[in-house]
C-alpha cells in the first residue's frame, strides 16, 4: 500500500519544490509560517497527500474533532500535503510541501515525497528550517546544507553560511537526501532566531523567503510580510526600550549589539538557554502589546 494518495496530476511550469515541517527544527514556528504565508488563506486545494497513519502517533500528534455549520460532527487527522501554486506571470510554479514533522517511516515517507516530486517534474527543491541560536532580533544568519556541490557552491556565493554541525537531526535532512538520491538538485536553509523570542516570528518567516527567492530567482510578493517582520520588530525595540534592566540581561545571553554573530548549528534541537525567567518576562510583555500582529499565513 503507497503511503501518498495523490488525487490530480497539477500542470506546473518547471516546478520548484519548497518544503517546511513543524515540531523540532521549526524554532519560532518561523519554516512553516513561511510555507503558510505562501500558501494564503484558504489554501489551495491539494494535489497529495501522506498517509497519516504512516506518518503519526496519534497520542502524539492527535486528531482535532470539530462540528460542521450543520452541526454535524467531523474528526481531522494531522496531515502532510502537497500543494500546487501557480505564478501567473512567472516563468515557472511552485509546489509546497508542509505539515507536521511525522514520527516514524522517515525512509519510507521521504522515498515517496523524492519520487512524487520526480513525477512532477521539480526541476528544484528548498527545504526549510528554523533553530534558536545565539544571535540577536536585529540578525538573522541563514545557513545552508546540502549533498550537491553544484548547489553548495551557488549558496555559498549568495552569502549562506557553511556548517559542521554532525548529530540529530530533523525530517528535512531525510528529505534533502531522498531527493539527492532521485537527481533532484536539492538544498536545506535554515535561519536562527534568538532564544528570547517565541512563536509566530515573522521576520524568521520573511529571512527564509528572502532566502528562497535569492535562490530560485522567482519574486514572491513579500510586501505583507515584509510589514509584519517591521511591526513586530518595533515592538520588540519598544519593549526593550520600556525594559532597560531585561535588555542589559539579554545582553549576557546574546550580543544586541552590531557586530559579527558567534558560529551558529543549523540543525541542533531549538532549546531556550539559562534565563527563563527574562525571557518570559519579555514574551508577556510583547503578547501585551502585539496582539493585532497576525502570524505569517495568517
Amino acid at each position: 500500500m503507497s503511503v501518498l494518495r495523490a488525487t490530480h496530476r497539477p500542470i506546473l511550469r518547471r516546478p520548484v519544490l519548497l518544503t517546511a515541517f513543524g515540531g523540532w527544527g521549526d524554532a519560532g514556528s518561523a519554516a512553516t509560517g513561511a510555507l503558510g504565508y505562501l500558501l494564503g488563506d484558504p489554501p489551495p486545494p491539494t494535489c497529495a497527500t501522506l498517509d497519516p497513519e504512516a506518518c503519526f502517533d496519534f497520542t502524539v500528534e492527535r486528531p482535532v474533532t470539530r462540528r460542521n455549520s450543520d452541526g454535524r460532527w467531523r474528526l481531522e487527522y494531522p496531515e502532510i500535503a502537497f500543494y500546487p501554486l501557480e505564478r501567473p506571470g512567472s516563468e515557472r510554479d511552485l509546489l509546497l510541501l508542509r505539515g507536521p514533522e511525522p514520527h516514524t517511516n522517515w525512509p519510507t515517507l521521504a522515498r515517496a515525497i523524492s519520487e512524487y516530486a520526480a513525477e512532477q517534474d521539480v526541476e528544484l527543491a528548498l527545504t526549510a528550517g528554523a533553530f534558536v541560536g545565539a544571535v540577536s532580533h536585529r540578525k538573522i544568519p541563514l545557513v545552508r546544507r546540502t549533498p550537491n556541490s553544484e548547489m553548495d557552491l551557488r549558496l555559498a556565493t549568495l552569502g549562506m553560511d557553511d556548517t559542521s554541525y554532525a548529530g540529530p537531526t530533523a525530517f528535512v535532512t531525510a528529505v534533502l537526501h531522498a531527493l539527492d538520491d532521485v537527481g533532484i538538485p536539492a538544498a536545506s536553509i535554515w535561519a536562527a532566531g534568538p532564544p528570547y523570542l517565541g512563536a509566530p516570528n515573522p521576520s524568521l518567516s520573511l529571512a527564509l523567503l528572502e532566502g528562497f527567492e535569492r535562490v530560485i530567482e522567482l519574486p514572491l510578493d513579500l510586501n505583507r510580510l515584509r510589514g509584519l517582520s517591521t511591526d513586530f520588530l518595533r515592538k520588540v525595540e519598544e519593549a526593550l526600550k520600556e525594559n532597560p534592566e531585561i535588555a542589559e540581561r539579554l545582553r549576557q545571553l546574546v550580543d544586541l549589539g552590531e557586530t559579527d554573530e558567534q558560529e551558529v548549528q543549523p540543525e541542533g534541537p531549538p532549546d531556550l538557554p539559562s534565563g527563563r525567567d527574562l525571557v518570559d518576562e519579555l514574551e508577556r510583555f510583547l503578547k501585551e502589546t502585539r496582539g493585532n500582529v497576525d502570524p505569517p499565513g495568517g
